[in-house]
């Protein structure tokens, strides 16, 4: 007896493999940066940062390479590799590509919430949104707690989980570097790491647009907390005096990570 499966033709698959050297030795200096262990205009020095985490210099180039095509390190001929210095104009831009991909996600949530309300399924919404207020809360505990940095985490968390709820891949992959480059923004505050003190009631704003499903409230709402943000670091001031910033002057201060070693007797390529 034959069977359905015999004498399909099969597309050609990529074999499955685990996480590179090169793919780890990303994820570590994008979590570097991410935490502030590499600020703005930090140098990354091949030979230490690849003798730290024991692997060859061109594996850790190629890993470089990646951050800079993303925009997160910059390569000055002659001088070597620097963490993004975001200026001016470099803000404002990336701010344009930030609300682009940010108002898209939030419109295909609420289009989504829409759907559901519709079919009376509003259980399911809550179970939608349940990630979105989790991050709320955790934003909220960490004000209360006065710990500005997680606060700030939670804050990204939350912008990083409603592109995933969108469910579009490209969108959830273009916030995973966005995510990183706010943070390189606010750390290129001169007044210090800094969140709005009334962020808990923005999200709070946010996600009531949302549960009714109101798009243009949404993107309404991201537009002018983007733009206050980008403003503010901009100047290196307080942009509106009706905004009050939490900010955290210990986090002025870079200090230079110590990788762990990603390989086994010796750097390998």
């Amino acid at each position: 007896m034959t069977t359905r499966h015999e004498g399909v033709q099969l597309p050609m698959m990529q074999p499955l493999r685990r996480p590179s050297i090169i793919d780890q030795a990303e994820l570590e200096l994008r979590n570097a940066i991410y935490y502030g262990d590499l600020r703005p205009g930090d140098a990354v020095p091949e030979v230490q940062v690849s003798r730290q985490m024991g692997i060859s210099r061109s594996s850790l180039r190629e890993a470089c390479q990646r951050l800079v095509r993303d925009g997160l390190l910059t390569q000055i001929p002659g001088r070597g590799l620097f963490v993004t210095r975001m200026d001016a104009e470099t803000m404002s831009d990336f701010i344009d590509y930030r609300l682009g991909i940010e108002m898209q996600a939030a419109t295909i949530v609420a289009e989504q919430v829409t759907r559901l309300r519709a079919s009376g399924q509003d259980a399911q919404v809550d179970h939608l949104l349940a990630p979105l207020r989790a991050c709320l809360e955790r934003s909220r505990a960490s004000l209360e707690a006065e710990e500005v940095i997680e606060a700030g985490n939670a804050d990204l968390d939350l912008h990083q989980q409603l592109a995933e709820l969108s469910r579009n891949r490209f969108l959830a992959t273009s916030m995973n570097t966005i995510v990183i480059l706010t943070r390189m923004g606010s750390f290129s505050d001169p007044l210090g790491f800094g969140v709005r003190a009334d962020i808990t009631s923005t999200h709070e704003d946010l996600l009531e647009a949302l549960s009714r499903g109101d798009a243009s409230r949404a993107r309404a709402l991201l537009r002018e907390s983007l733009q206050e943000l980008a403003a503010r670091l901009r100047s290196g001031d307080e942009a509106d005096e009706d905004t009050e910033v939490v900010r955290d002057p210990d986090l002025l201060e870079s200090t230079a990570p110590e990788w762990p070693s990603l390989g086994e007797g010796g750097p390998t390529s």
